[in-house]
């Protein structure tokens, strides 16, 4: 199986203090039988906690004049870091316009609020659609945690229109497995509970422990509608030598621009 990095960012922390931090990177899941998903994952398993990187202000559909003010709240990250940023998605690779991290307002190990002001130039257009992404990043490959994408029209000049986010529920809950369980065996069962943008497909990963992806599949969301939430379940084949920690991540992919518009996951031990 061809292993390839998430985001390839050593030192992710001190590169963004570089702002050699770049966009989020995308990829498009490929069409897969859905797997069916056990009795007890039924649809009253609503996530019970908010979402995990909360963007009250802007929501989708904002447009934003030269700056964007973020405001939001998170649970706990490493050093209680966040990562705001500003991209463009007209064309690929996707440009980042702006990026900077931000201090959630809280005792390490608490959730807390954050918010950040972030200017960006349009380089002479006068709108290019984009995205305001806010995101964690592990300290110990690099890789991103945890992402919110919010997405917007950035705009030189005109009125700008900033909308309010309504919905606090996580888009993206992992049930099974449970952070630092033991996989073993080349298959890991994933279960969780999403909300999917685009024909309810959603991207299962696992990453080793260098942020490598070793195996990957797509999963159907088992909801009644398109866009109402619902269970997932999958099992993903992985090709791993040696034990060590790893990753379970769960994609949400924009179908206008294939960029992630939300991701979630969970730290595990992996064992071939």
């Amino acid at each position: 199986m061809k292993r390839r990095k998430l985001i390839a960012i050593p030192l992710a922390l001190a590169m963004l203090a570089c702002g050699l931090l770049g966009p989020v990177p995308s990829a498009e899941p490929t069409a897969s039988p859905p797997t069916s998903f056990p009795p007890t994952l039924t649809a009253s398993l609503v996530p019970a906690h908010p979402e995990t990187i909360l963007v009250w202000t802007p929501a989708n559909g904002s447009r934003l004049v030269g700056a964007v003010h973020v405001e939001g709240e998170a649970e706990p990250t490493f050093e209680q870091t966040l990562v705001v940023q500003v991209v463009a998605l007209d064309q690929e690779p996707f440009e980042v316009l702006g990026q900077q991290p931000v201090i959630i307002d809280a005792d390490a190990g608490r959730r807390g609020a954050f918010k950040a002001d972030l200017a960006f130039d349009l380089a002479g257009a006068a709108e290019r659609p984009g995205a305001v992404n806010v995101f964690s990043v592990s300290p110990r490959d690099g890789g991103v945690t945890h992402l919110t994408s919010v997405q917007v029209t950035l705009a030189a000049s005109g009125a700008e229109a900033v909308l309010a986010n309504n919905s606090v529920d996580e888009r993206i809950a992992i049930f099974a497995p449970a952070a630092g369980d033991a996989l073993a065996g080349g298959v890991a069962h994933v279960e969780g509970f999403a909300l999917a943008s685009f024909e309810q497909t959603l991207l299962v990963e696992i990453l080793d422990v260098d942020g490598l992806v070793i195996g990957s599949m797509p999963v159907l969301v088992q909801a009644p509608d398109m866009g109402i939430p619902g269970p997932f379940a999958v099992d993903v084949p992985y090709t791993l030598a040696t034990p060590g920690p790893g990753r379970i991540v769960v994609r949400d992919i924009s179908p206008a621009f294939g960029q992630d518009v939300h991701l979630g996951s969970i730290d595990v031990d992996l064992e071939p």
